[in-house]
């Protein structure tokens, strides 16, 4: 996988995989944001950039909150992608300024802390005017696109806490439970992670048995934290990452939960299921060595079955 040491690229180093486990390595960047700068760094087009990739769950999460916070005229997405050669690579083209001196995303990491030691993980939001990461955290940068949007209010304070215990469940029992079915190199751990993985899905399919999204009516962060997850469902965790118990569309009410976000306006420009079965078929798990990368499965995202009228 790779990883910074010291400040240099180490194509060798992983410390995510664990006695045959897939453990998660948790950011050594700080990763709260100052909403006051936010809000004037925003203000100046140019200035602040979201670097994503469209085949990575997380970054499609910052995206989703960028594009309903409606501030993707000031700050744009550089989009990084391809194969993982020195970690994720800036693709062709973009807005980001200096791209003869950004080409990796790890070099914004190092631009940011010289002698930085970790993964180079995306999304990060980037300040090009300081040359740093003001962010590598998702959730944080989710959080204050949210909280600097006059059209949306993602996590309501009445229910802040529940929307992060919620959270934090579909994150241990099924957005990183899938990896850890994915990437495991040993059966008890492949299995448990894939008992943990339906599970959750079936305790998240009785909750939405009275209500539309996650806590009602109305979209908060965790509907986007689960539909980033289930949108790749089909497509590359039932299958390259072998949870094969199910499928999504197995689920009426989280199928029809995913087709609803999907469907709203301007999130289906979100969703690039071509880069999608890409990044994961490419550059994660060690178990494609030929480099095939399987076809999009039939399902029919237009379809409005089991909305009501």
């Amino acid at each position: 996988m790779g990883m910074l040491i010291d400040g240099k690229w180490d194509d060798a180093a992983d410390r995510s995989m664990v006695s045959g486990t897939y453990r998660r390595e948790l950011s050594a960047l700080a990763t709260s944001i100052d909403a006051n700068l936010l809000l004037e760094a925003s203000k100046a087009k140019g200035q602040l950039f979201l670097i994503a990739s469209a085949s990575c769950p997380w970054s499609h999460g910052a995206v989703i909150a960028l594009v309903l916070a409606r501030l993707k005229n000031n700050i744009e997405i550089q989009w990084a992608g391809g194969p993982r050669r020195e970690g994720y690579g800036l693709l062709p083209g973009g807005p980001l300024p200096n791209r003869s001196v950004f080409q990796h995303v790890h070099q914004f990491y190092t631009s940011t802390v010289a002698k930085y030691t970790g993964r180079s993980t995306v999304p990060i939001l980037w300040d090009a005017a300081n040359s740093k990461v003001l962010s590598n955290s998702s959730a944080d940068i989710m959080l204050a696109f949210d909280g600097i949007s006059p059209t949306i209010d993602l996590c309501p304070t009445e229910l802040a806490d529940d929307i992060d215990s919620l959270i934090q469940y579909i994150f241990d029992g099924l957005s990183n439970a899938v990896y850890r079915a994915g990437k495991s190199q040993r059966q008890d751990e492949y299995d448990e992670a894939v008992d943990t993985v339906f599970g959750t899905l079936d305790e998240l399919e009785v909750r939405l048995g009275d209500r539309t999204f996650l806590f009602g009516n109305d979209l908060t962060m965790a509907d986007i934290r689960l539909f980033a997850t289930l949108v790749r469902f089909d497509t590359v965790y039932a299958t390259h990452f072998r949870c094969t118990r199910k499928r999504l569309v197995d689920y009426p009410l989280l199928w029809r939960f995913t087709r609803r976000i999907f469907q709203m306006p301007d999130i289906q420009q979100t969703v690039d299921f071509d880069e999608i079965r890409y990044g994961y078929y490419i550059n994660d798990g060690d178990h494609n060595p030929s480099g095939i990368i399987g076809q999009q499965p039939e399902i029919d995202w237009s379809s409005k079955e089991g909305f009501s009228e």
